[in-house]
């Protein structure tokens, strides 16, 4: 292979018993260590949004395992950037939880139906604390096209039940970037899975990154 055309994949240093790895951060620059805040650097680079719909109505969580028609869906609307799903939460807000708790997590297969509106009471805002506007939708209710996705279990609870009525109560996932939507209508879709306890109504949230990403 000519010198030319290498390209460095991944560095390792080796220094007593430790093995040290230099890779690249999300930007293609060399980092030499692995306690460089990243996303404190997504976050001041405007590529981190937060989104939730705590103003709007609260929705029950369903009793069955989701197929392709799931309560939550982030809508990727950006034709260049994929959107990465950092955290995922979700919030007791009225009534009592049943005996456990679980959300399950899911990448659409393929480009999903255009999504052009936020649910009702959305808030979206880039981390940066600037006005930038953010390419994505949070929808409810979508109907996945493509097929059935796997879903995975982000998080859940045994106990015994959730009791406070007071927001600050529920699950917090994060997914470490696991779950992309593609550019081009990709969607990462949601569900809140339980018994449905005394009228329990949760809000959701998440934390994404926008990012232009190498395909491999």
């Amino acid at each position: 292979m000519s010198l030319v055309n290498a390209v460095v994949r991944r560095l390792t240093r080796l220094g007593g018993d430790t093995e040290h790895k230099l890779g690249l951060d999300e930007f293609g620059a060399l980092l030499v260590t692995q306690q460089g805040l990243p996303y404190a650097r997504l976050a001041a680079a405007g590529k981190l949004f937060a989104v939730d719909m705590h103003a709007g109505t609260g929705i029950a969580p369903v009793v069955a395992a989701p197929t392709t028609s799931p309560q939550w869906g982030l809508f990727n609307a950006s034709p260049n950037e994929s959107l990465v799903l950092v955290e995922a939460a979700i919030t007791i807000k009225s009534g009592t939880a049943g005996l456990g708790l679980g959300m399950f997590v899911a990448t659409a297969l393929g480009p999903q139906t255009d999504v052009s509106a936020d649910y009702t009471g959305t808030i979206k805002s880039c981390l940066d604390g600037s006005k930038k506007a953010a390419d994505f939708y949070l929808t409810s209710n979508p109907t996945l096209i493509g097929g059935t996705p796997a879903w995975s279990v982000l998080k859940a609870t045994e106990l015994n039940t959730i009791a406070s009525v007071d927001i600050g109560s529920g699950l917090v996932g994060r997914p470490d970037g696991m779950f992309i939507a593609r550019p081009g209508r990709g969607m990462v879709a949601m569900e809140v899975v339980g018994p449905t306890g005394s009228t329990a109504l949760f809000t959701v949230s998440f934390i994404v990154a926008m990012l232009q990403l190498d395909q491999y």
